[in-house]
């Protein structure tokens, strides 16, 4: 299974600038595993994540793993991989994500 996902993660073009492009492929997920994702991406931990989404860690716990299952990765970075690739994440520099999980906090 790593063999395929790794060949999934290899075809994703890293060059690819083109956002309509990166809007049709929509990522099977709910709106709120979106939420979540996007929150995972960010380096955010469940604990934060549950947080932020006002949910409990358990229930981010699901989320993950269902994200993980539909996404068919099997940690946190190749997520956020497919997330980028997919247009889910704003181009931030490191400094303005930290300032921003320390308002947060």
């Amino acid at each position: 299974m790593a063999i395929a996902n790794a060949k999934v993660i290899a075809k994703m073009p890293l060059d690819s600038h083109n956002p309509i492009q990166q809007q049709l492929q929509a990522l099977p997920l709910t709106p709120r595993e979106h939420d979540v994702l996007r929150e995972l991406a960010q380096g955010n931990s469940n604990k934060t994540i549950a947080k932020t989404l006002s949910i409990s860690t358990y229930t981010v716990d699901g989320y993950v793993k269902d994200i993980f299952r539909k996404l068919g990765v099997r940690n946190r970075s190749m997520a956020a991989v497919v997330a980028f690739h997919h247009g889910m994440l704003e181009m931030t520099s490191p400094a303005r994500i930290a300032s921003r999980n320390e308002a947060r906090a």
